[in-house]
């Protein structure tokens, strides 16, 4: 009986591991990706959690991906390749997101970009 008690919390604890682990994937891969092509040196102020949308239609992914051609933050950097689902580009896959915000040198200013990844994390599909 008592041990039967103690299922829900190694499931708990179990869930917060693997979400963690995602979390400071989802972080390296932003650090990476910021380190090898930004412009300019920034300084990484803080990140928001990982989280999922539905939100966010393949279309706007493809959209997002040819406005960061243009991002005068970052050199031309290679992105995750996307394939849209299916046959509709306006639908709607689950995307993983996580908020960068950070500061130019010498710039008091905090900026923010928005990166998305797919479900397994395998890098950065687009940002913003």
């Amino acid at each position: 009986m008592r041990q039967l008690s103690r299922v829900p919390i190694i499931i708990v604890a179990l869930l917060l591991l693997a979400s963690c682990g995602k979390q400071q994937q989802a972080k390296s891969l932003v650090k990476d990706f910021v380190e090898t092509y930004a412009q300019q040196e920034i300084d990484i102020n803080s990140f928001s959690d990982l989280d999922s949308t539905r939100v966010i239609s393949d279309s706007l992914i493809l959209v997002l991906r040819e406005k960061a051609k243009q991002d005068p933050l970052f050199k031309s950097a290679p992105l995750v390749d996307f394939e849209p689902s299916a046959s509709n580009a306006d639908s709607h896959q689950t995307f993983l997101y996580i908020r960068m915000r950070y500061q130019e040198a010498n710039d008091t200013l905090e900026q923010s970009r928005t990166f998305y990844f797919d479900r397994d994390l395998t890098g950065i599909i687009a940002f913003k």
